[in-house]
């Protein structure tokens, strides 16, 4: 899943080049990362990309592995309900026995613990293939009382034939406050959401069918389409006519039998905000720079130069985000950093400032 704006990595991500593009951790893009920490569990032939048309010729670009056809590409953005939907339509259409896993072009994983992340999802796809009723739902055991997040509440194991952490699927909840984060925490009996699914791309449209049946509708008339060189047309003039729609709401909560939730013990990050990229790089009080930058007596911070025509220099500095690209500067303070998206909600609003979105 590709198709997503990056709002809250603003300055470096941009409307036209949104944070799966962009070389945030390490010397790969995220996207970049997710296709090839994918490779390490599927063939290259079993990868499918959704995005919208706006970053569909960059992504390209980034993974020239990845055929034509096996592109789900949205003229505009309805969330994930439709999105997902599509792209199911479009594997099962090419083979009708497929598993579906959504897999996020912004998460990180530690390194260390991909081998322990890719044998679990091993077994989960034999899991689908023996049990393909199930809708299977991975949580990740929380490390801390995270705000930004949703969680899944567990129900009772679920014995296996496969040794997996699974379990009844009792609730989700949205992002909770910070009272309510340590409860969940100090519980044990909830995961943060990783936004992780798996199905059957046959069961995935049949509940479609059943929970979603505006959007289903809509994806049956795309169908006779797929494959043909009337494809994008079809989706192009079809998919905006599709309600604006979340998965967990659309569908997953209405679910009443055969969901599980997979518990998920590695260290994972969701790339949602600068802290983040600083806070999984390094320890407190060191620094996380890019490109020229020289400090002094600086800690805590990351100081980020997307230009090779200034230099970023920071004295006495602590706990900050400092961004610098060709057309703007972010300061920050490194905690503050998710209410970037306010800077957003002003930009949008003045039409002068509109350029720097």
């Amino acid at each position: 899943m590709a198709g997503g704006t990056g709002t809250r990595l603003w300055p470096a991500s941009r409307k036209h080049q949104p944070k799966q593009l962009l070389k945030l951790i390490g010397d790969q893009t995220l996207l970049q990362n997710t296709y090839n920490r994918s490779l390490e569990w599927v063939k290259p032939e079993q990868i499918f990309i959704a995005t919208t048309s706006s970053y569909a010729e960059s992504v390209a670009q980034q993974l020239p592995g990845i055929a034509a056809s096996h592109y789900s590409i949205e003229p505009c953005l309805r969330a994930r309900g439709p999105a997902i939907g599509l792209a199911a339509l479009i594997m099962h259409e090419q083979d009708p026995d497929s598993n579906f896993m959504c897999m996020w072009s912004d998460h990180a994983i530690t390194t260390s613990e991909e081998n322990y992340f890719i044998g679990l999802l091993g077994k989960l796809d034999q899991f689908l293939t023996a049990h393909p009723e199930y809708t299977i739902t991975v949580g990740v055991k929380p490390e801390f009382s995270h705000t930004g997040l949703g969680y899944i509440e567990k129900g009772q194991p679920k014995k296996n034939e496969l040794g997996l952490p699974l379990y009844e699927l009792a609730s989700f909840k949205e992002k909770p406050d910070l009272a309510t984060a340590e409860q969940f925490l100090k519980s044990g009996n909830y995961l943060w959401n990783s936004g992780y699914f798996a199905w059957k791309t046959a069961t995935l449209l049949d509940l479609y069918r059943t929970h979603m049946p505006k959007i289903y509708d809509i994806l049956m008339q795309i169908k006779p389409h797929i494959g043909t060189p009337q494809q994008q047309k079809t989706i192009d003039e079809l998919y905006p006519k599709m309600p604006t729609l979340d998965i967990e709401q659309g569908l997953l909560e209405k679910i009443k039998d055969n969901i599980l939730t997979l518990e998920g013990n590695f260290k994972w990050a969701d790339i949602g905000s600068w802290k983040v990229i600083k806070d999984i790089q390094s320890g407190p009080k060191a620094n996380v720079t890019e490109g020229l930058v020289v400090s002094h007596e600086t800690s805590g911070s990351l100081l980020y130069n997307y230009t090779d025509k200034a230099m970023l220099a920071a004295v006495g500095l602590k706990d900050l985000i400092i961004v610098v690209t060709p057309e703007a500067v972010l300061v920050a303070d490194k905690n503050s950093s998710e209410d970037v998206k306010k800077i957003i909600a002003q930009l949008e609003e003045d039409k002068d400032l509109n350029k720097f979105l």
